[in-house]
Formats: structure tokens, sequence, C-alpha cells
């Protein structure tokens, strides 16, 4: 209507996304979880900053679920990864 009286119903949805302890600690592990494949492969002095940032944007993705199975298959995951960031 052109005007408001004041009787009107209001409905206010705010969508300012925030971030909750939950996800926080989720982003948390997925990081120590990316970052441990890369200690297992390359040994915790031979991780560089830029697998660092690279964990870390794997981590962000949450909608990227993480390798199931052995540790052999979560390298692996990791390591081909990597491989295709570097072609890039």
């Amino acid at each position: 209507p052109p005007f408001i009286s004041g009787t009107e119903k209001v409905r206010i949805t705010i969508m300012k996304p925030t971030h909750t302890q939950e996800m926080e600690q989720r982003t948390r592990m997925r990081f120590a979880f990316a970052m441990s494949a890369f200690g297992r492969m390359f040994l915790p002095h031979g991780i560089t900053p830029e697998m660092r940032a690279f964990c870390y944007e794997w981590s962000m993705d949450v909608d990227v679920e993480p390798p199931r199975g052995d540790l052999y298959k979560v390298d692996r995951y990791f390591l081909e990864l990597w491989k295709l960031k570097l072609q890039q």
C-alpha cells in the first residue's frame, strides 16, 4: 500500500552469515586433517607456506567431503590435489 497504518504484520529476515563456534571447530579439524597428510608426505619441515594456504583453502570448502579409507588413500588424495594446483 502507499501508506503504513501501523497494523500490518512485518517479517524481517537478516541474511548476514555468522560463524558459529561449531563451524570454526569443524574448519580447524579439516585444516589439521589436510596438514597431517602433507606432514606425512613431506615431513613437517618440508611443508611450504603455499601448502599451508592450500590446506586452509581446502578446509574452508565444507562441501568437499574428506577422503575415507586408510592413510595411503588420504595422502594420495591430497597429493593429487596438490599436483593439480601446481599445474594451474
